[in-house]
């Protein structure tokens, strides 16, 4: 009950603007933002104040426009709550948007809108890491026949355990992929989520 006081104290008289939810690049890593604004674009929402935040940008998901701008963004933010980045209230110098709307940065993509992290590898990065674990693999198997064979033959021994050894550490280089889920909504936030993309 207290909440929803304080939310209509705060709510403006002309709830109308954007909604926008970008990605930002910033010296501390890549963050997401959710926001409320009355200007016309991203860029000058994040110019004002002339603290060059425009040059953070690194994605804009969606920017559109909705008559009841504001409550939309504190829906959202408030379902979010716990996934905020500095937390409701943060306002600290050292990280990003310190007073300038800190408190609506995300360190994932909370919306689900990031293509890049739910794009699966090509074929030639599944082939490179097929490759990588059959040689592994090989390297695991020349150890354990040194291992049998030192009761035998010392040398022959440890040229199977160093070829095994480099075949599993050898200096190649390794393909990075981390498979990354798409958050899912209740429904209600992922229908609004959805209104808002299409703009």
């Amino acid at each position: 009950m207290f909440k929803k006081i304080k939310k209509w104290f705060l709510r403006p008289k002309n709830p109308a603007g954007n909604v926008y939810y970008a990605k930002l690049r910033t010296p501390q890593g890549d963050f997401y933002k959710l926001g409320y604004t009355s200007k016309p674009s991203l860029v000058e929402r994040m110019a004002y104040g002339n603290s060059g935040d425009e040059k953070l940008i690194n994605h804009q998901f969606f920017f559109t426009f909705c008559e009841d701008a504001w409550d939309v963004e504190q829906t959202l933010l408030e379902h979010f709550d716990k996934q905020r980045a500095f937390g409701r209230f943060s306002n600290d110098p050292k990280m990003p948007l310190s007073g300038r709307g800190q408190s609506e940065l995300f360190v994932c993509d909370v919306l689900g809108l990031d293509e890049d992290l739910y794009r699966l590898p090509d074929e030639d990065t599944l082939k490179a890491i097929r490759d990588n674990a059959d040689e592994a693999g090989a390297g695991c198997l020349f150890i354990l026949i040194g291992l049998i064979l030192i009761p035998f033959t010392l040398g022959i021994s440890l040229f199977f355990i160093l070829g095994g050894i480099s075949g599993i550490f050898g200096k190649k280089e390794q393909p990075v992929f981390e498979f990354r889920t798409r958050p899912v909504h209740p429904p209600a936030i992922q229908k609004l989520i959805d209104a808002l993309n299409r703009g």
